[in-house]
Order: C-alpha cells, then structure tokens, then sequence
C-alpha cells in the first residue's frame, strides 16, 4: 500500500510539473503565432498545437499502464507509443529550458535599457494586436520572427530526435587494462566485463537485455559485475530480466549489486529473482573466490538511498575482511570510493550517473553537466594504487535520449605495466 501511495504522490507531482511547463510552452507559442500569422491563421494554428498537445500527452500517459500491462515489449507499440511519447516530454522540457533563458535574457536587456518594447504587453490580446504593434519595417520583422520561432519550436523536436536514434542503443565496448603492480600473478590476465543501469522497462526490453548479454559474452568474461538498477521502477519489470539474465555466461559468475530504481520496484523482489537465476547479489556482503591459487575478494553495497550511512553498510561488508588477496568493491554509487580508499579496497565498481545521458565534445573540450554534480561522474578515476570505474550505463531513464553513449566495460587486471 506504501507503494502506490509514493507512486500516486510522484504522479501527481510530475503531472502537475508537466503541465505547468506545458502551459509555458504553449503561451509562448500563441504570443508568436499573434506576432507572425493573419487572425485566420493565428486561429487555425492555435487550434492545431491544442490538437498536437492532447494527442501527444495520450502517447506519454501510455507509457505508465503500458508498464504494468507489458505493453512496451511489443516493437510496434514501441515506435508508435513509447519512444514518441518520450520525445515528446524531451523536447517539451528542453524548450521549457530555452524558452527560460531567452525570456530571461529578455528581461534583463529590456531592464538594463529601461525599455519594455512596443507591443509586447498588447501581444497577448490577440494577433490583430500583435500584429498591428510592430513598428516601421514590419513584414520583415514578421518574416524574421516566424522563421526564428519555427527554428524554436523544430529545434528541440530534432534534438530529441537525433539523440534517441543515434545513440540510445549504440553500445560502445570501453577496454581497460588496469595495472596493479602488487596484483596476486595468478588473478594477472584476469577479465571482468561490468554492466551497470540495465534498467529493464519501457526503455530496454527483453530482446535488448538479450542482444546486450549476448555483447557480453563475446567478450568471454571470467567474471561479470552488474552495478545496479537491473529494473526501472516496477515489479512488473522483473519477469523481462528474470528471463533474459540468465543468457550471460562467466567461469566464476555473474556478481551484481542493488541500486536505487531496485528499490523502487522492491529490493526483495528484484534480489529473490536475480538469485533464482544464479546472480550472486551481494547487498552489504562479500564473496571470496578462489583463482589460480590467489584470492579475490567481491564485496557489495547496498544503494544509499535504502540503507543506512555509507560507513555502516561498508564496515558491515568489510567486517572481518581477510588481509590478503585482491579487493573489488560493487557499489551502485560512485560516492564511495573515499570510504573504499579508506578500506584498502582495490578497485570500485560503480555506475548511477548515467555520464548525465547528455554530454558532448566540442573541439576536444568536454561538456558534460553531470560533473557538477558528482565528484566522481564517469570513466576512470586513480588514486594512488586504488581505482574506481564509474561506468555510465547501458539503459536509460526518464526520456529515450543519449548523446553519451551507452557502455559495457572490459576490464583486464594486470601487474605488468
């Protein structure tokens, strides 16, 4: 009952927030149309964006039964339902976005020039207004504006657009060769393929969880390493990966470790289903394996959000951790690697981050928002000896853009330099 009490609270939260940002949206596309179209026309396009509005949000409220329901496995429902629906509350909040700072900086000219420009108050009453209050040279200021708007209202549809198909399934294959000076010889060699993210739901289905594990074990791992979020945010979403996971193949296991979204469609149920499938979930635990004659020791955490403070669910890990052999930590978030530093573990595995999902390169310089808000955002992280991989994802969540690329990560241990 808990459950779908938050869930009816964050649906009411979200929709309210949505809403709001569509209604901005949409006054700001009827005070251009008043600007750049005749009264008929200003009617007729008005009357088309209510039109587009209202189909569009029947395609994004789909995508919430379609999830209990298992709609979202079907291809054709995924084409025509989920992903236009996604890229219709992508684009939407992104021109909310701009529209924002345009206005803003908007303001902030007209207030530093002490001037709140001719016709802008009448806009709103209507084109006749709008039109009538342009001043001196007015088809040519009508033809810049429509065309600058048109480019407004195209460009985050486009944007969304292009990020979805080109990289929400273009998986990249990241190889690492980490080097240990002091690494047991017999773990020398050693592979580990990590996943993190994989976040079955509207977004990755079950033929996509399969085709990625498939990826997996072409890379012949000798262990895999799954660092959270196996599930969106329902129940509903574990039969998908309960089917699938047990295509992935490695002589000493599959190791994974619980992330915030697991918890949300219930820790217990994810966790029961990935160990009915011979996943060893390691939640404030570890396991010793023994390789070639050295040890190598996996521990994992449980995600913050659902337990108690970073040092208590680690020492509950550590507790009585044997001082020889090869430490790996499986934690969903990157945050602990300070307190893993402060352990002796080797090397940490994480992921949560998504690499922001959006981020890019522009002539070699990184811009990548997600690094204001993690110390540790993405890749490869050294300090000292001890290391930290933040991988960013393999699934995604919220809307069905990517411009960083989804990854699976080879890491090969070595003490050869």
């Amino acid at each position: 009952m808990e459950r779908y009490l938050l869930f009816i609270t964050f649906f009411a939260i979200l929709f309210s927030v949505f809403g709001f940002i569509q209604w901005y949206v949409y006054r700001s596309y009827i005070r251009w149309l008043a600007r750049v179209v005749s009264v008929h026309g200003y009617y007729r396009f008005r009357a088309a964006g209510l039109v587009f509005l209202a189909f569009a949000n029947i395609l994004f409220i789909l995508r919430f039964p379609s999830t209990e329901l298992g709609w979202y496995q079907h291809p054709l429902f995924q084409s025509l339902v989920i992903y236009p629906g996604g890229i219709f509350f992508g684009a939407i909040v992104l021109a909310f976005a701009a529209l924002l700072v345009i206005n803003g900086v908007s303001a902030a000219f007209r207030l530093l020039r002490g001037w709140s420009g001719p016709g802008y108050q009448k806009s709103s009453a209507g084109p006749a207004a709008g039109v009538s209050a342009m001043p001196g040279n007015g088809l040519n200021r009508r033809q810049f504006l429509r065309t600058a708007g048109t480019a407004m209202i195209g460009a985050p549809v486009a944007f969304t657009i292009g990020a979805s198909a080109h990289t929400a399934h273009d998986y990249q294959i990241n190889r690492l060769r980490l080097h240990y000076p002091n690494l047991p010889p017999g773990l020398n060699g050693f592979r580990i393929v990590q996943l993190s993210d994989i976040h079955s739901g509207i977004y990755m289905t079950e033929q996509q969880m399969r085709d990625i594990f498939h990826l997996v074990n072409e890379q012949h791992p000798d262990l895999v390493a799954i660092t959270g979020d196996f599930v969106d945010n329902s129940p509903s979403e574990i039969p998908a990966l309960y089917r699938s996971i047990t295509d992935l193949k490695a002589e000493y296991g599959v190791y994974g470790c619980l992330g915030n979204h697991d918890h949300y469609a219930s820790a217990h149920l994810v966790s029961s289903a990935l160990r009915q499938q011979g996943v060893n979930v390691l939640n404030n635990d570890r396991q010793t394996l023994h390789i070639n004659g050295e040890s190598l020791t996996l521990l994992g955490v449980d995600d913050i959000e659902a337990g108690s403070p970073n040092a208590l669910r680690i020492n509950q890990a550590t507790q009585n951790l044997p001082a020889d052999g090869f430490r790996i930590l499986l934690s969903h978030r990157p945050d602990l690697f300070n307190d893993a530093r402060e352990r002796n573990i080797d090397l940490t595995l994480a992921g949560h981050t998504h690499g922001g999902q959006i981020g890019f390169e522009v002539m070699g310089v990184p811009f990548y928002p997600i690094h204001l808000f993690h110390e540790y955002a993405k890749g490869l992280f050294e300090i000292g000896e001890q290391k930290l991989y933040v991988n960013v994802g393999i699934g995604m969540v919220g809307v069905p853009v990517r411009l960083v690329r989804p990854e699976l990560t080879v890491i090969e241990l070595s003490n050869q330099a």
